[in-house]
């Protein structure tokens, strides 16, 4: 159907209920020329039966592409409707839904006369008529609804999640947008009945991202392209946007190391589709909570000495703002490492001389409560480190593992030690245990492959050829202080 059909097909309701119909909004959006293709996750959607999927991440993940792709792969028709701020009035959004199903097949006139009636009510008549007409469908459907983040009008939330329970047998209902979608998330798992995907699932693998490296033109050596890779955590926008910078900078060698997220182009897509996009008070929390390289929210409220920081650091983490959790608890966090890297640029820039006195409540806090391996390198004076314990019943993560890090940070004037990132300082003291590199992953939350990556990074750096000559230079250097022990059996130990 033509946008004239369809503007001519809905043009009196559209006039009745007082806006104009965007007819751009039910095209499948156009795919570009060489985009990286997902086919791992398209080939996980053709097998799923489920009748609702969910796909959450934050902006620059690719969830409009993977479902472009999605249409273009699978046999079934495509009602796509791509969501926007106006759609926050429930009888916009259904009008919407209406036509995307009814290019498909007739949904009936009664749905439309109840969409044009200005005393109709949306749970009452709108609704009930919309999902009878979606489940009586023959033809197998998938209906998509991109961008449901920005709805936050209750009846268009309420509308959605009552629409989900219509979904015909071979058809799907399809919600992606930046957090959550607005249905009843926990009946539906318990049911089996929805398939989500996340940041995680739409990170793109090592062979994807060489790709989309390939497609920008950008030529790296293997070692400067997994530490690229590691760099942006397979986020595809930051990937993009380093590969233009180090494009743009003219690729010298070590460039793809020396790509941030204070560089220009992230920055400013950081800028635009997060911080722009947020309130005053939560930009604060953001870019004050950046000296942090974990956090929870008591830490958030002792270092802000804000009340209410553990449910501001929540509602952030459902907001899909780069965090990535660290424990399925939804207790401690991380930024993504860009992110990261842009929020302290921010902060170095607007209050400087704020750093030393957040880390200083940070590292009080951690002190306090025993997590002397969670306080920020440099802010603790080295008469204030807790005292070395020995023996079996030294506690896990005692000051050794502070030690290390104040030394990694301290050491920064040793040949070496410099170049060392922060997640390599963090993975240093393991590398000193008896741990393997998928037991080191487990504690860090993070995938084997990251830390073998993090791992050959340090070797690299520190001139070693092996973990433990890696582990001995660190030590030659004031890295580490010869007392590390296995973290595993410690843990064991003390119960």
């Amino acid at each position: 159907m033509g946008d004239l059909d369809v503007l001519e097909r809905v043009g009196w309701f559209c006039e009745a209920g007082g806006f104009d119909l965007v007819a751009s909004k039910l095209r499948r959006p156009v795919l570009r020329p060489g985009t990286v293709c997902r086919s791992s996750l398209i080939g996980w959607l053709a097998r799923d039966a489920s009748p609702i999927v969910s796909v959450a991440a934050p902006a620059g993940y690719g969830k409009t592409t993977l479902l472009a792709q999605w249409a273009e792969d699978d046999g079934r028709a495509f009602a796509w409707v791509s969501v926007d701020d106006a759609d926050n009035d429930p009888k916009v959004l259904l009008t919407y839904v209406a036509q995307a199903l009814d290019s498909v097949q007739p949904v009936g006139e009664p749905v439309f006369e109840a969409l044009a009636s200005p005393v109709s009510s949306v749970p009452g008549s709108v609704v009930p008529r919309l999902g009878s007409a979606f489940a009586s469908m023959t033809v197998p459907v998938v209906l998509v609804l991109d961008g449901v983040h920005v709805l936050h009008s209750r009846p268009d939330r309420a509308a959605l999640s009552a629409l989900a329970d219509h979904v015909p047998t071979g058809s799907r209902l399809v919600l992606a947008g930046r957090d959550q979608p607005p249905l009843r998330i926990a009946r539906l798992r318990a049911e089996g009945r929805i398939t989500e995907i996340g940041r995680a699932d739409l990170s793109l693998t090592a062979a994807e991202a060489s790709s989309l490296l390939r497609q920008t033109g950008v030529v790296l050596g293997e070692a400067e392209a997994a530490e690229l890779y590691r760099r942006t955590e397979g986020w595809a926008a930051g990937l993009y946007l380093a590969a233009l910078a180090i494009r743009d900078g003219g690729a010298p060698p070590g460039a793809a190391g020396s790509v941030g997220g204070d560089d220009r182009f992230i920055a400013d897509y950081l800028e635009s589709e997060f911080l722009a996009r947020i309130s005053p008070r939560d930009r604060e929390f953001l870019i004050r909570t950046a000296v942090l390289e974990r956090m929870c929210g008591p830490l958030c409220e002792a270092v802000l000495e804000r009340p209410g920081a553990t449910a501001a650091l929540a509602e952030l983490a459902r907001s899909n703002l780069l965090l990535v959790p660290l424990d399925r608890r939804g207790m401690w966090y991380r930024y993504h490492y860009l992110f990261r890297d842009m929020l302290r640029a921010e902060l170095e820039r607007t209050e400087p001389g704020l750093v030393p006195v957040l880390q200083r409540r940070a590292a009080a806090w951690c002190l306090g409560r025993g997590l002397p391996e969670q306080a920020p390198a440099h802010s603790v004076p080295a008469d204030e480190l807790p005292p070395r314990r020995s023996g079996p019943d030294a506690p896990a993560g005692e000051a050794a593992g502070l030690r290390a890090r104040v030394a990694a940070g301290r050491g920064s004037h040793v040949p070496g030690a410099s170049a060392l990132t922060t997640a390599e300082r963090r993975i240093l003291p393991l590398l000193g245990t008896h741990l393997s590199f998928r037991e080191i992953a487990a504690e860090l939350f993070v995938s084997r492959h990251t830390v073998r990556s993090q791992a050959m990074s340090v070797y690299r750096k520190l001139g070693a050829s092996s973990r433990s000559q890696a582990v001995a230079r660190s030590r030659e250097l004031g890295l580490l202080d010869g007392t590390l022990r296995p973290v595993r059996a410690e843990a064991a130990r003390g119960g």
